[in-house]
């Protein structure tokens, strides 16, 4: 037994070894890939690119040969790259479209990231060499860009805003959001987004039209009506219910043409089993005689029986099914878009039963069904309720395809 678990033990550490080398062999060729990565970006002149791997790689594990080896293809790849820009800076203030501060904006950034970046790095020795990297104050430098970018998307927006148009009042509001996340409040921004905001929103109001006999449940009007259930994206869509008037820029009218509600019914169904089971032991013959193990004892084996059952099973079914139809409606022009039937259907089913005979005998489905007590039929409101709830997923999926 002790030699038993000194050769499992061994085996378990052997395992662990063999993880341990894999892991580290991963780790290492992992290491190796990110700095040849890196390393070839600078050399491509994708100053960049080189920065951001090289410097993930390094703050990874700062403190050991495969973090330090980093700092000199940080160092060179930081001062390239914000030379690189610096120059581009001077080239985009040549340019004359005011769209030319889009990009210094984003230059500006990138200068002052990766002064914050090395901020952690500056003063690393590795291999005795001081690696000091050089920094600049862009303060000024982003103020002034970031004000003429604030105000080259001022300009923008407002533009697309006096244009008029839902269309271009949504372009205008999206402006306004870059602008918000440069310049936050600048002038008076975020009027104009209010108004851009609700020039661009489409309204939609829901009308429901019960041209059946039967009462639509109070509780599946309002269901049907509550837009915010729906989950649907309406960033630029508000819905409404209602009388309808011109303000409405669209109409969607559900109308139930059937409601059907099915009788209560129950009926009996017979099913007989019939099965093969063990029922303990017996002695094993052959040849007419007991078979006998080495130590003269009678081998025993195990016994098989026939049993059988009658299952009457008690079977419950109550039905509803809707018709409708939705038209979509541009109330402006006063023209249907489009329509659709919608079919809807519930069906309410509960079993139970008795049984005569064997209960071994019986599937595990036929089993759970005795002695369970009948679950009352539900009303026809709820059977209608139910119902609407599977025309509501198709009237939600029609919506959504809509892309109001």
């Amino acid at each position: 037994m002790a030699f038993f678990l000194l050769k499992k033990t061994h085996i378990k550490t052997h395992m662990k070894i063999k993880l341990l080398a894999l892991t580290l062999t991963i780790l290492l060729f992992t290491a190796c890939n990110s700095y040849k990565s890196a390393n070839t970006a600078l050399v491509s002149g994708n100053f960049q690119q080189a920065f951001e791997q090289s410097t993930q790689a390094y703050f990874k594990n700062p403190s050991e040969k495969n973090g330090i080896k980093y700092v000199p293809l940080i160092f060179e790849a930081y001062h390239k790259g914000q030379q690189a820009d610096e120059n581009r800076l001077k080239e985009i203030e040549t340019l004359t479209n005011p769209s030319k501060y889009q990009e210094a904006y984003q230059v500006i950034l990138r200068l002052q990231e990766r002064q914050k970046t090395i901020s952690g790095i500056n003063g690393r020795i590795v291999n005795g060499k001081n690696y000091n990297f050089k920094t600049k104050d862009y303060t000024e430098a982003f103020k002034t860009i970031q004000e003429k970018y604030a105000q080259f998307l001022y300009n923008d927006g407002k533009s697309f805003l006096n244009q008029g148009g839902k269309l271009n009042a949504q372009t205008a509001f999206q402006k306004f959001e870059v602008l918000e996340s440069v310049y936050a409040n600048f002038k008076d921004t975020r009027s104009l987004m209010n108004t851009a905001r609700a020039n661009g929103m489409y309204k939609v109001l829901v009308q429901l039209v019960n041209n059946t006999e039967v009462v639509i449940p109070k509780i599946l009007e309002k269901d049907l009506l509550d837009f915010n259930s729906y989950g649907l994206d309406s960033r630029w869509t508000e819905f409404y219910s209602g009388k309808l008037n011109n303000s409405y820029d669209y109409v969607i009218q559900l109308s139930f043409e059937t409601i059907n509600v099915s009788p209560e019914r129950e009926k009996i169904e017979v099913h007989n089993f019939e099965k093969r089971i063990v029922d303990g032991k017996e002695e094993l013959v052959q040849n007419g005689e007991v078979v006998k193990d080495k130590d003269g004892k009678p081998v025993m084996v195990d016994r098989y029986i026939t049993v059988k059952s009658r299952f009457e099973e008690m079977q419950r079914v109550k039905e509803a099914a809707i018709t409708a139809r939705y038209f979509l409606i541009d109330n402006q022009k006063e023209q249907t878009l489009e329509s659709k039937n919608l079919v809807s259907q519930f069906i309410f089913t509960d079993s139970y039963g008795t049984y005569k005979g064997d209960r071994r005998s019986l599937d595990r489905d036929y089993l759970n069904m005795v002695g369970r007590r009948p679950v009352p039929f539900p009303s026809n409101e709820q059977m209608v309720f139910d119902c609407g709830q599977d025309l509501k997923r198709k009237f939600k999926s029609e919506i959504a395809r809509m892309k109001l």
